[in-house]
Parts: C-alpha cells; sequence; structure tokens
C-alpha cells in the first residue's frame, strides 16, 4: 500500500473526474438526466480514456519512486559497508600507530612536539572515523562535515 500512495490518490482523483464530469454534463450543459455511465458512446470513450491514462501515470510515477528508493537504498547499503571495511583497516592503522607511539614513549627518542604532535594526530584520527561512522543521512555534504577537524 505504501509503494502505491500515487495511484491509489490518481484512482480517487479519476472517480472524482468521473463524477464532476457528469455533474458538469447536467448542470451545465443542461442534459436531460443525470448519466453517471453515459449513454453516448463518444462521451464514454473520452472518459474511459482520460481515467485510463490518469491510472498509468500512477502506475508509472510509484514504480519511478520504487526504483529510485531502491536505488538509494543501494547506495546507503554500499556506503555503510564502505565505512565498515573502512574501520577495520583504519582502526588496525590506528593500533599500529599506538604500538609504534608505546614504543617511542620506552626511548623518548623523538622531541616534544613531535610526541605531541604524534598524540594529536591518533586522537584526532579516531574522532573523525568515529564522526564518520555516526553520519545516517547520506549525501556529500553530511560525509564532508563529518570528517571537517573542529
Amino acid at each position: 500500500m505504501k509503494r502505491r500512495k500515487i495511484t491509489i490518490c490518481v484512482v480517487i482523483l479519476s472517480l472524482l473526474f468521473w463524477l464532476a464530469d457528469s455533474v458538469i454534463h447536467r448542470f451545465i450543459y443542461l442534459e436531460d438526466a443525470f448519466e453517471l455511465i453515459p449513454t453516448d458512446v463518444n462521451e464514454l470513450w473520452m472518459r474511459t480514456l482520460i481515467i485510463v491514462l490518469l491510472i498509468g501515470f500512477g502506475l508509472f510515477a510509484d514504480n519511478r519512486v520504487k526504483k529510485i528508493d531502491d536505488a538509494e537504498q543501494a547506495k546507503l547499503e554500499i556506503f555503510l559497508a564502505t565505512v565498515s571495511a573502512t574501520q577495520h583497516v583504519l582502526n588496525n592503522l590506528l593500533n599500529q600507530w599506538q604500538l609504534v607511539f608505546m614504543e617511542l614513549e620506552k626511548s623518548r627518542e623523538v622531541s616534544d612536539e613531535t610526541w605531541m604532535l604524534l598524540e594529536r594526530s591518533i586522537k584526532e584520527g579516531r574522532e573523525q572515523f568515529e564522526k564518520l561512522c555516526s553520519v545516517t543521512t547520506m549525501n556529500g555534504i553530511t560525509i564532508e562535515e563529518s570528517v571537517q577537524p573542529k
């Protein structure tokens, strides 16, 4: 039912059109009797053709919306799979940096400035990746904003 919203609206509008056309013929064109189903074959096929075209458009529109929704869902699944794989790779990389950091801590063969840069880069890398993993709306802006430094 959710996937056929446009078709349902078009069917309702088509029925209203049919009824309105009957009312117009009776009260505007001053025909003798109110005919819900016209006896004039020309009038009948014209109304039928219009309704068939409207319902056809509704079905087409619902089909296009479904294809667009499916494509968006596929993109989201690809994005989430990419983030998951990237998370694995980056976690390994950050853990290896942590190991290097611990080895450097033992030897203290780097300057204090380099030490602070290393600490900050590990921290920023983890924070940016956590923000990237928390993106729920998939578009270029939200993804870019998630990895921008503060």
